[in-house]
């Protein structure tokens, strides 16, 4: 079966118009399906402070059916505010946002469309959670087929990890439960989400207890009945590089057209002054294994936190990556300490991304989901400090990068999304 959540061929072309398709349950994963939809993209913006994660900004998307033109985008007097409703963090697939909304209380499938010339959020169907009620924006994902959905996440206590099957066509809870994983030590909690992936039948999902900083889990659940068939310790990373927000905001994990799959992982700083210092590592699972690649540890560099990980091809990666040493920032807060490189997934080799001989701009914000490859391109939004906030598309056979349109000044970019039309 083809791996359902591979964010680099989930979404096919991109050009004047927009085009893709999803990811199906198909004997083998297919790196260039055909077009079949159109599409457009939906780009989020924060006003007043960054987005994401806890964050209370107001929330404004606007829809555009191109990133190329060398044109500026405004938000004001148009666009939907989506502040009362939606969270940025949500899951994304075909025309719908699927997410636990402001409410808490239900799970919902929401489209943005435009209404005679303004846009605004419509509620296509939302379901009351039965026995299992997991945390706003604290939990993971696994699409199983077009129209089925699991989500994880813990309980209250963070003593149990939950889980809810969702008929997304008809919004109807096929079924809730409790994960059997080994529970975590005295005292000691599981992470409020985890990521999950599915292949082949099984789901991946990998965890963490929230105390232990010497290695992290990844279990193999059938996605049948639920039930965890094997669970695998991994002690070369401490933790994965997301644990409470699983994918609903960034990317943190992807399958390469070969079926290979990549998890992108960090460990904290010796002598760190906080857990928000760390280094990466992107760990394998290749495909048909139920174990994690010991002859591979990609991205063996001595300093840097991989934020999001998307991929490009069977043999490159875009990373975003924190770095304050590299960037010169004043440090690991609120500084443009982030920057964009390609990691060759074979000779471990990282470059950074470069437009007319130059690198790109480094950039602020770790919350934020900026990058999207659609086909044979990625675009790629860079919110420099002394130069407007622009989409850079980068053409992954060739390897030229072009520059596209920029936001208006007074907003704060958070993603860009492809949604099919």
């Amino acid at each position: 079966m083809k791996a359902i959540k591979c964010y680099a061929w989930a979404l096919i072309m991109a050009l004047t118009t927009a085009v893709f398709t999803a990811c199906n349950d198909d004997p083998e994963p297919t790196p260039n399906p055909g077009p079949t939809q159109k599409a457009h993209f939906d780009l989020w913006v924060a006003v007043g402070e960054e987005g994401g994660m806890g964050s209370t900004a107001a929330l404004l998307v606007k829809s555009t059916q191109s990133l190329d033109a060398q044109t500026q985008l405004d938000f004001k007097g148009s666009g939907v505010d989506v502040t009362k409703k939606l969270y940025q963090e949500t899951i994304i697939r075909g025309k719908y946002y699927y997410q636990i909304p402001q409410e808490k209380d239900r799970f919902g499938k929401y489209q943005i469309v435009d209404a005679g010339g303004t846009h605004q959020i419509a509620i296509v169907k939302e379901v009351s959670f039965k026995k299992n009620t997991l945390k706003d924006r604290r939990y993971t994902h696994a699409w199983i087929n077009d129209h089925t959905l699991v989500l994880i996440g813990s309980n209250g206590k963070s003593d149990k990890i939950l889980w809810i099957k969702i008929d997304t066509e008809n919004m109807t809870i096929l079924g809730e439960g409790e994960l059997d994983l080994p529970a975590p030590p005295d005292k000691d909690k599981f992470n409020t989400s985890g990521i999950a992936n599915y292949r082949d039948g099984k789901i991946l999902y990998a965890f963490v207890y929230n105390n232990e900083r010497s290695y992290f889990q990844l279990a193999f659940i059938n996605a049948a009945d639920m039930k965890t068939e094997k669970v695998v310790k991994e002690t070369r990373a401490e933790f994965m590089a997301g644990t409470a927000y699983g994918e609903l905001l960034q990317h943190k994990s992807f399958f390469t057209p070969n079926g290979d799959y990549y998890l992108a992982c960090n460990s904290v700083n010796a002598g760190a002054k906080s857990n928000t210092q760390q280094h990466g590592a992107l760990l394998r699972i290749k495909k048909g294994a139920t174990e994690f690649d010991k002859s591979y540890r990609g991205y063996n560099h001595p300093k840097g936190k991989i934020v999001t990980a998307d991929c490009l091809s069977s043999t490159k990666a875009l990373l975003y990556i924190q770095d304050p040493e590299h960037t010169g920032a004043k440090g690991w807060g609120a500084d443009y300490n982030c920057y964009y490189a390609i990691l060759d997934l074979t000779t471990d080799q990282l470059t950074e991304i470069q437009y007319n001989g130059t690198n790109l701009p480094f950039s602020s914000g770790t919350f934020s989901q900026r990058s999207l490859v659609l086909g044979n391109k990625a675009y790629i939004g860079v919110n420099p400090k002394d130069a407007p906030t622009c989409i850079y598309i980068y053409d992954i056979p060739s390897g030229q990068v072009t520059k596209g349109m920029t936001i208006a000044k007074g907003y704060h970019f958070e993603r860009i999304v492809g949604i099919e039309e």
